[in-house]
């Protein structure tokens, strides 16, 4: 696999996406990179994964774990299908 990462679309997708956490906006880029490589993933399939840290609606602190959900394509993907697991 060719190395396509470039940090102006990272950056792009960060933008983007302004009320969603910044790890959240970049797993979105490099999970449509991933599932733009046909020798990599069959239809779109595949996980990822990523941990940020938020505030929740009372202020407070934690670490949430976004996961692909089923049914989303890797090539495609936008921040809510990644739901927040605590």
């Amino acid at each position: 696999m060719k190395n396509r990462y470039d940090i102006s679309e990272a950056q792009r997708s960060i933008n983007a996406y302004p009320d969603q956490p910044e790890g959240l906006c970049l797993r979105v880029y490099t999970s449509r990179l991933i599932g733009s490589e046909a020798d990599l993933v069959l239809q779109g399939g595949g996980n990822t994964s990523v941990k940020c840290r938020v505030t929740d609606i009372l202020g407070e602190e934690k670490d949430i774990i976004y996961v692909k959900g089923s049914g989303w394509d890797l090539g495609s993907i936008e921040p809510q299908g990644f739901p927040g697991l605590d």
